[in-house]
């Protein structure tokens, strides 16, 4: 997990400050009044996928649109926040190359290579504070130890959730108007380049990390609930996730009544209130 930076909470202009005093290489991000320090380094996997990724965005892009695609060094300035995303295509208006410039303040696509360390960081509490992008249309997760890519898709007010593992998947950013085959994004990671059916899938959600974002996004997380969500299997935990994620504004009166599978309802009311 990134490493915050003790101390109290600070504001922008002691985050700028920060950073100027930062290593080279070093990558400080900035939430909520939190700054945390993203661990420099990364396995020769995740430097090829993130290379690959921005080059076939960058190659697909309209030459002359008003997208442009970017790295991990150059800053995602979110309202108050400051992230280095793996790569991001910005269309919120010509980016023109300026010495003085350090930040883009605008994300139609954000792409993050999932690395064991930083990967709780990105599926929670980093995605929840994504979502305030205005512009951003997707979102996506993309393994480095297995041929899988998860993308979330705005739609409406909600998200829409896709899992792509089929070697004939196709990633689809229709806001860019680019697709992206996940032969070609992992061709240059030799041990994924062709599907292999001999490692099995990893769970991606547990129950654990389903109960942190459910208490991100506000809902009441009682023993009760707690064991209720243990009792999900890997699939109901990536459906619960998905519903939410795709949650907007307060949470309704019986969250949890659209979270949890129908299989578990019956139990809910002494799940949250305890016996009567």
């Amino acid at each position: 997990m990134p490493v915050a930076r003790r101390g109290a909470f600070i504001d922008l202009d002691g985050y700028d400050r920060l950073c100027a005093q930062a290593e080279d290489g070093e990558r400080l991000e900035y939430i909520d009044g939190q700054v945390f320090r993203m661990m420099v380094g990364g396995s020769t996997a995740h430097h090829a996928l993130t290379r690959r990724l921005d080059n076939l965005i960058a190659d697909r892009l309209a030459p002359d649109g008003p997208c442009a695609s970017f790295r991990e060094t150059m800053r995602l300035e979110a309202g108050a926040a400051r992230f280095y995303p793996d790569v991001f295509v910005s269309c919120g208006g010509r980016v023109v190359p300026d010495p003085d410039m350090k930040g883009v303040a605008s994300a139609t696509v954000i792409l993050e290579v999932l690395s064991p360390s930083t990967e709780r960081y990105d599926r929670g509490r980093k995605w929840l504070a994504y979502q305030s992008l205005p512009d951003l249309r997707h979102f996506v997760l993309v393994a480095q130890d297995q041929r899988r890519i998860e993308a979330f898709h705005r739609e409406g007010t909600g998200w829409r959730y896709e899992l792509l593992q089929a070697p004939d998947a196709a990633l689809r950013l229709d806001a860019v108007a680019v697709d992206l085959r996940l032969d070609e994004i992992y061709a240059v990671v030799p041990m994924l380049a062709t599907e292999s059916h001999d490692r099995p899938p990893r769970p991606v959600f547990g129950p654990a990390h389903l109960a942190r974002i459910a208490g991100l996004k506000g809902l009441a997380v009682s023993r009760g609930v707690e064991a209720l969500l243990a009792e999900l299997d890997g699939d109901e935990c990536a459906a619960a996730v998905t519903v939410l994620v795709g949650m907007a504004g307060p949470p309704a009166k019986e969250p949890w009544k659209a979270v949890l599978p129908e299989r578990l309802h019956h139990r809910l009311d002494t799940a949250l209130h305890g016996a009567a």
